[in-house]
């Protein structure tokens, strides 16, 4: 008596489900998962870019001039000083009626920063973080003025 060996075309189907359920739970989780490790970018940039202007600071007693790109290395918001990044663009800015503030900005450029409105970062001169936007399906939480989203849920 001859006896064949395989799997049955039940056993195959219920093998392809259960690998379809599994995918379908875990690509949107990695997905979130790679997103949130593309903000670290943003906030160990922009804390180095407050650092560095709080150090101008201490020598300078002004944040006036420190966009200036005559000579780039004192200079910290000078845009050949600024962070480059994959995920984000950063900008410095001044005011010239206020010589005693400053805000640095972190702009998404990549495609899941950006969907309907990019994500933005903002911290100034006393070191006050701030969600300014987000994309579309990301929660916009009502303390955004004084944190930093971590996640599409809000949390910060």
């Amino acid at each position: 008596m001859k006896r064949t060996r395989g799997f049955t075309l039940i056993e195959l189907m219920i093998t392809v489900a259960i690998v379809a359920i599994l995918a379908g739970v875990a690509i949107p989780a990695y997905e979130k998962y790679v997103t949130r490790g593309k903000l670290a970018d943003a906030f160990s940039s922009l804390t180095s870019i407050n650092l560095a202007m709080q150090q101008y600071y201490q020598d300078n007693r002004s944040y006036l001039d420190v966009t200036s790109s005559n000579t780039p290395d004192p200079y910290p918001c000078a845009s050949a000083n600024l962070p480059t990044s994959q995920y984000f663009t950063f900008t410095c800015t001044t005011s010239s009626s206020n010589a005693n503030a400053f805000t640095a900005t972190a702009t998404g450029t990549s495609s899941d920063l950006t969907a309907g409105h990019a994500l933005t970062y903002t911290i100034n001169q006393d070191g006050t973080r701030a969600t300014v936007q987000v994309p579309s399906g990301w929660v916009l939480p009502s303390n955004a003025a004084t944190c930093w989203v971590r996640d599409q849920s809000g949390d910060c």
